[in-house]
């Protein structure tokens, strides 16, 4: 073993006196070693040895999979250097019995509210014991997204491949730990030996080093950003449960559908490619991705069409952004080449549609479950909202594409209807509470309409004519107004304003029109600019940004003496801690929903797609579980923040065709295909 080298997030002065090279582990099959073991603890760190189950030995990877994969072992740690290795289910051992031995661990610690739970990578733990229905409670803490806030906090953005137990001991420790291959060589952890020394060394270490990061860790953020300890102990740890919840339920899947659809996306692909090859003025190689050197070839010297983009390398582009320019060229001079770039964009698009979401989806469903779960990534982005692989379900398509719809595939088993919770205008409700605006504060406390107020403002008209549904301005008037109140808060500029208006209102204003939208923005919501001023002042001064409750982003590049990085880290300071913020309220919702779960069994977390969270919720309960969740979504998210939230409720049987959720008093509901008597 190496001796201790302390490379910490790059700097620290933190002492190594918690940290024990010396070991102690021990491997035992009696339930009364481990209890006099664990004594009196109440800060328990614990790991799993998960190997292959029976049926799915063949796929060393379904040891990670917790329908697929079997617990065969449990460390347990209480004291630094300590640990003890419990069997359960090693091949040709006597192992302790499984059964009892959860039954004495559910009671003692996993359910076990006075007990601190610690794990590296909370939700793997959390998803393995669901499958054995066990729901781990909080106090827990995660390791893994302490560590994550560590370098978040540094300026280093790191996969969970960067953080795993024995790299962090190779990197702030200077341990040289042995990595599963080199013990497990090329088999399954259930194959080893576990009275083998190596054996035992290599599961003890995983909770005996949890245990002792929980107080490196916490010592860190004592000493540079206390904020965040509160964030890994208060949100991050318990949400990993939250988490699990939703990766070891995952959506139920339409395979037919799914398999009907790449059937005809082949099927059309191929009279795509076919159509493109043989359709112009020769024979053409395509190929599958339409980015052939006979391609380029045919429409940069058959076809005579200027070379608008080129690569790094000076060769001629034609990613889709080449496409766009030449098919505007095309248009600009009405060459009939347009209709030829026009379909190797449809081929494009197809092919991508094909490959990444229709035979995408295909490849992820589940043997052991036939539902789809995807990973999800808590600490993923840099505000602090999920990341999700594997698949992308927050990237899914929505609504039809190229005939398909994508999110369609996703649906609810039999007896239950999928429930999407939504928060409404968050973000508009963070900086209102941010900025203090008097004006935007007005129209959420009494419940009125802040595009109305935003069109009234930019166009210099009355809230009534802005309100007005039958004006023939008004859809075109509340576009822009909502365009504009996306980017409120963030810092409009009067051509950054026409490039999106364009884009995304279809609509084409002078600079002077935008100007003066803008210049009356800033007139009717006057907290606006001093707050924008104030924070990006104290980004220039900290080169950092927080959250409401902490949560911190290094600005490396704010003063920098390039205008462009200068202008994107400035734009990233007004953005964090609205964005930031929306995180932390939809993960302290997540919080309060995981505490409360264990009575409403009838209600499954799936996913996460920025604001929302999407539930399974048993048919015959719907009404009281939206009730319920609704309730816990709109509660205030912490002391301080005085601004309503309101959610907006979508319910169906598949995820594509999700429609909206009134409920009378009577019990009336808009979705027709739910009963109202529920």
């Amino acid at each position: 073993m190496s001796a201790p080298v302390y490379r910490f997030a790059a700097a620290t002065s933190l002492q190594l006196e918690r940290i024990t090279m010396k070991r102690n582990y021990q491997m035992t099959t009696d339930l009364q070693v481990v209890e006099e073991y664990l004594g009196e603890a109440v800060l328990i760190a614990f790991d799993f040895e998960t190997a292959p189950g029976p049926a799915w030995r063949a796929d060393r990877g379904t040891a990670l999979d917790p329908h697929r994969g079997v617990i065969v072992g449990v460390s347990l740690a209480v004291a630094p250097g300590t640990a003890v290795y419990l069997p359960l289910g090693h091949r040709d051992f006597d192992n302790i019995d499984a059964q009892a031995a959860f039954e004495f661990l559910r009671r003692r610690v996993f359910e076990n509210p006075g007990v601190i739970k610690i794990a590296h990578n909370l939700a793997f733990e959390a998803k393995f014991l669901l499958a054995r229905g066990i729901a781990l409670v909080a106090p827990v803490y995660d390791t893994m997204a302490a560590a994550l806030l560590i370098y978040k906090e540094a300026g280093h953005f790191r996969r969970l491949a960067d953080v795993g137990l024995k790299t962090l001991a190779r990197d702030w420790l200077g341990l040289t730990l042995p990595g599963f291959v080199e013990v497990v060589g090329v088999g399954s952890f259930a194959d080893l030996n576990p009275g083998d020394q190596a054996t035992i060394a290599y599961a003890c270490a995983d909770a005996d080093l949890a245990r002792q990061l929980y107080f490196l860790e916490n010592d860190w953020f004592g000493k540079n950003i206390p904020a965040h300890e509160k964030l890994v102990k208060a949100i991050e740890s318990p949400v990993a449960l939250f988490t699990a919840r939703m990766e070891y339920r995952g959506f139920g899947a339409d395979g037919a559908g799914i398999a009907a659809a790449a059937m005809t996306c082949r099927d059309r692909l191929g009279i795509y490619q076919n159509d493109l090859e043989s359709g112009g003025r020769r024979p053409v190689r395509v190929g599958k991705n339409a980015a052939t050197n006979d391609l380029k070839a045919y429409l940069f010297e058959d076809l005579k069409l200027p070379v608008l983009k080129r690569t790094d390398t000076g060769k001629a582009a034609l990613d889709e952004d080449a496409i766009k320019q030449l098919s505007g060229y095309c248009r600009d001079r009405g060459l009939p080449a347009r209709a030829y770039l026009a379909a190797i964009s449809a081929y494009r698009g197809l092919a991508k549609l094909y490959k990444t979401y229709v035979a995408g989806l295909r490849d992820q469903i589940n043997p052991a479950t036939g539902a789809i779960h995807t990973q999800l990534f808590p600490l993923g982005t840099a505000t602090g909202r999920f990341a999700s692989a594997q698949p992308n379900c927050q990237n899914l398509p929505a609504g039809p594409t190229h005939g398909v719809n994508v999110r369609d595939f996703l649906v609810a088993r039999p007896g239950t209807t999928l429930v999407a919770v939504d928060y409404s205008q968050i973000e508009l409700r963070i900086g209102a509470w941010f900025t203090g605006d008097p004006n935007l504060l007005a129209v959420y406390r009494d419940g009125g309409d802040i595009h109305a107020v935003t069109t009234a403002a930019v166009y210099g008209i009355s809230l009534a004519e802005a309100g007005d549904k039958g004006h023939p301005d008004y859809k075109a008037r509340r576009t822009v107004a909502k365009n504009i109140n996306f980017g409120i808060f963030y810092g409009l500029y009067p051509r950054g304003l026409q490039n999106i208006l364009r884009v995304k209102a279809n609509q084409r204003l002078s600079l002077e029109a935008c100007e003066a939208m803008i210049f009356n923005l800033k007139l009717a919501y006057p907290g606006l600019v001093p707050w924008q001023e104030a924070t990006r002042a104290a980004a220039r001064y900290h080169e950092t940004v927080d959250t409401a409750l902490g949560r911190r982003r290094t600005l490396p590049g704010i003063n920098a003496p390039e205008p462009g990085l200068q202008s994107h880290f400035e734009r990233a300071a007004l953005n964090h801690p609205i964005q930031g913020t929306a995180a932390d309220i939809l993960k302290l919702a997540m919080v309060r929903l995981e505490a409360g779960l264990a009575d409403h069994p009838d209600i499954w977390p799936l996913l996460t797609v920025h604001d929302e969270i999407v539930f399974e919720v048993a048919t015959a309960r719907l009404g009281e579980s939206i009730a319920w969740i609704t309730a816990v979504m709109t509660a205030p998210p912490f002391p301080g923040f005085d601004v309503p939230l309101a959610v907006e409720v979508t319910v169906g049987d598949r995820y594509g065709s999700l429609a909206g959720w009134e409920r009378a008093e009577s019990g009336g509901r808009s979705h027709p295909d739910v009963p109202t008597n529920c």
